[in-house]
């Protein structure tokens, strides 16, 4: 069974060491005095899964205080883990963990035709989407990376958003107005 649990600041400082700069490109990372800054706001979760009382995977959310969405942020699993079912296992636990106070979790992919690694990227939405998550038709370009947006609901079904607006929205929160006007694009069709 797998565990979730928040982790404090210096876990959090160790996981962004020794897992995320490894498993995720410089262009994709927040730095960690941001991702600790949004932690003390009370408005992002590190949260560990454990299997075990081993680490196996984590997951670190952006939790707007006014809104009743999630930004999954990061996830990983650890390597030697993979293709276990505990990725999978994790979005079940993040969908109960918020379903108190998030309708939808929102959920970035790198798209497929602008990734490095095109079948990778494919993988991760398709695993995603195995998940229960749902495509939108959404891309927005943030910090030189072009994402797609899934939905991915806290209950029974998917509630019917504007999901370009929401996502500008969120980051209009999470970033200054500078970085926001440098890094952030809604690509339309």
């Amino acid at each position: 069974m797998l565990t979730l649990k928040s982790m404090g600041d210096a876990q959090t400082r160790l996981l962004y060491e020794n897992q995320m700069r490894r498993d995720f490109p410089p262009s994709e990372l927040k730095s960690l005095s941001a991702i600790l800054k949004m932690k003390h706001e009370g408005t992002y979760d590190v949260l560990a899964a454990y299997l075990n009382g081993m680490l196996v995977a984590y997951a670190l959310c952006y939790c707007p205080r006014e809104e009743r969405i999630i930004l999954l942020d990061y996830l990983a699993v650890e390597a030697d883990m993979r293709s276990r079912g505990i990725g999978t296992a994790l979005l079940g636990e993040l969908r109960k963990h918020y379903a108190h106070q998030a309708d939808t979790i929102l959920i970035e992919c790198e798209r497929p035709k602008m990734a490095p690694n095109e079948q990778e990227a494919r993988n991760r939405i398709r695993f995603y989407t195995q998940a229960g998550a749902q495509l939108t038709s959404v891309r927005i370009w943030l910090f030189e990376v072009e994402y797609s947006i899934l939905v991915l609901p806290c209950s029974s079904e998917i509630m019917n958003k504007d999901w370009a607006q929401q996502m500008l929205a969120l980051y209009r929160q999470m970033l200054t107005p500078a970085l926001f006007e440098r890094n952030v694009r809604l690509i339309r069709s």
